[in-house]
Parts: structure tokens; C-alpha cells; sequence
């Protein structure tokens, strides 16, 4: 009898443990419905997390990643067939690190590179990763994650995306130092860059849109989006925001309707048939938006509300047309969102 209460109140523990975010056993989450949450931490080794959000089950877990911890600065992450990639910038002019793990945050394999790698992107069954402080761009093995090549960019590559075998890089620039205002081509089957577009000073973000350009933009007041062909790479037209640019385009593809966060922290509309621009959602009261994304298929916006960036964050969800559902407490700076596509 003993033994069987026991053994009701480990289960009862363990189910409280889990609902409350720190859970010691993984969600089986690979089948579900959601989202994951890249936080980028403090200062410290260890801080760093990587949380899910089951939309299915209204659940929110503040840390999958196992078994180890991330280290500092972990900034990059995609999903690639049933895998995630994670880049972890490491200290600075150092070298850091890619985990691959599998869609319950478990890692399959870890290995050093590349020199503070920031963001990734997959193209030709490779990965892409800019490494600011070397200006150039790795080129890794998919299932190894070994180094195939550095390719020489821009001054401090961050953002980068691919589509149709090439793979576009956001060039950037050193505080204090060398400035850039360029997007490499590079051609994913020759790994050679192939053009380099001009744009404002540090561009912050890039999209395919669903007309077949590319759209990529500089955070500042000005809010100029400039448009390219994806097959010339020639500009075509130039946008201008009204509310400024700040990050992270996110396109909806049953519409022509393009999302971003604003350079004062709400979230903007593009309606890119009419190009015109509206206020979605108003920047939260004592927030600082870092990351977005918006869930198409399921009509919903995600916000990483990074609030302080010393003490936990938040995930706050939105309904398609810009209306307050829920939130969830994240890890210390909450940055990328990433749809589960399971």
C-alpha cells in the first residue's frame, strides 16, 4: 500500500513539475503543434535555453534542450527535414558551436565552428552559417556538421535565408569600426558569391515573398524595403514604412500580406498587392519586442518579448487579426521563434 502511494504522489510531482515549466522529463512534442522559443541568455554559460511552446496542448516547457546545456549566445536556429540546428556564438572572436538535435530538443551531435556564428540557413543539402567577427560565411556538412569552407562576404555577416540554391547574407558592421550596407549572392552549387546588392546600412532582415522577390530592409526610422528579382537579382521597386524597420519579416502565404516589427516595437502589415502599411498589433506595455514570427497555417502571431534582457522574457500570442490571447514566461531573452513543421 505503502509503495502504491508512493508511487501516485512521484507521478502527481512529477505532471506539476512539468506544467510549470521546469520539467525534468522532454515533451514528446515531434508530432505537435507549436512552437520553439531560442533564448539567448545572460552572461553566463548556461542561461541560454530552448523552450517549447504545444499550441495542442495550451503547454508551455521554459527548457527542452538536453542532454547538456547551451552555452553563450545562442542566436541561429532552423528546422531541416526531422532536425533543428542551433549556432551558439560562444565569446567573442572565438570560436563557437552547432548542435544538431532531434524535434524533442535531444542533441544527436555537437562540434566547434565557425568564429561567433550568428544565424544559419540550408541550401544544396548544406548548411550556411555567417560568422560576423571573420566576415565569411561556413559551409557545413548536414549530418557531420564538419567544415567544407569558409567563403569571403561582407563586414560582419548576420542575417542570412536561402532559396532556389542561393543563399542571401546580410552584411552588417563592426561598433565603432567598419560599416557595410550589402547582401551577398552566393551560389550555393559553387559556393562562390556570385553578386552583391546595395542597400541602406545594416540590413537587419530578409523574405521570399510569394510573388518570387526578395525583400530585405535596415533597421532605422526610414523604413525603406527595397525589392529583388530572384533570378536577375535586379531591384525592382523600393517601399517605404511609415513606421520605421526593425526585424523579422514574416510572410503570409495564403495571402499577400508581409509582417515585421516595427523600429518603435509593434508589429507592422504589408499589404504587399497594395503596398500599403497598417499597425497590427501596438507595442505591449513594457515590452521590448526582439523576435516574430507569424503561424499562417494557424493564424498566429508570436512575439519574444525580451523585456529587460536579465530577467525572464515572455512569448506573447496573438489571433490572425492582431487581438491579445495568452503568455507565457520564457528563458532571459527570448530571440528566435521557430514553427514546428512536424
Amino acid at each position: 500500500m505503502k509503495n502504491l502511494i508512493y508511487f501516485i504522489a512521484v507521478i502527481i510531482t512529477v505532471t506539476l513539475y512539468s506544467c510549470n515549466g521546469n520539467n525534468p522529463v522532454t515533451p514528446i512534442i515531434s508530432t505537435s503543434e507549436g512552437v520553439f522559443v531560442l533564448n539567448e541568455g545572460g552572461m553566463t554559460p548556461g542561461s541560454s535555453k530552448l523552450s517549447y511552446y504545444n499550441s495542442v496542448k495550451d503547454s508551455f516547457y521554459v527548457n527542452i534542450f538536453n542532454p547538456t546545456t547551451l552555452g553563450l549566445f545562442p542566436d541561429g536556429m532552423i528546422q531541416y527535414n526531422s532536425n533543428i540546428y542551433i549556432t551558439e556564438q560562444g565569446n567573442y572572436n572565438a570560436p563557437g558551436k552547432i548542435y544538431k538535435t532531434d524535434m524533442n530538443g535531444t542533441v544527436v551531435s555537437q562540434t566547434s565552428i565557425g568564429t561567433n556564428p550568428y544565424s544559419l540557413c540550408a541550401a544544396n543539402n548544406k548548411l550556411y552559417i555567417t560568422n560576423g567577427p571573420a566576415s565569411n560565411v561556413t559551409v557545413a556538412d548536414l549530418n557531420s556538421l564538419s567544415t567544407i569552407k569558409n567563403i569571403p562576404v561582407g563586414v560582419y555577416p548576420q542575417e542570412i535565408i536561402s532559396y532556389n540554391n542561393n543563399v542571401f547574407v546580410c552584411n552588417t558592421g563592426i561598433f565603432g569600426g567598419s560599416s557595410d550596407s550589402t547582401i551577398s549572392v552566393i551560389d550555393a552549387s559553387s559556393d562562390a558569391v556570385i553578386k552583391t546588392l546595395t542597400v541602406d546600412k545594416n540590413p537587419s532582415s530578409l523574405a521570399i515573398t510569394n510573388s518570387k522577390k526578395l525583400i530585405a530592409a535596415s533597421n532605422g526610422t526610414t523604413g525603406k524595403i527595397y525589392v529583388f528579382e530572384t533570378v536577375t537579382f535586379t531591384l525592382v521597386d523600393s517601399l517605404y514604412s511609415p513606421y520605421g524597420f526593425s526585424k523579422d519579416f514574416s510572410v503570409d502565404r495564403n495571402t499577400d500580406n508581409v509582417y515585421f516589427i516595427g523600429y518603435d516595437g509593434d508589429i507592422i502589415k504589408l499589404d504587399f498587392n497594395t503596398k500599403t502599411f497598417s499597425t497590427l498589433i501596438g507595442k505591449p506595455s513594457n515590452a521590448f519586442i526582439y523576435g516574430y514570427v507569424f503561424d499562417y497555417i494557424n493564424g498566429k502571431h508570436y512575439l519574444a518579448d525580451a523585456v529587460n534582457f536579465t530577467s525572464a522574457g515572455n512569448l506573447k500570442i496573438y489571433s490572425a487579426n492582431g487581438s491579445y490571447i495568452e503568455e507565457f514566461q520564457t528563458g532571459i531573452a527570448p530571440r528566435r521563434i521557430l514553427i514546428n513543421k512536424q
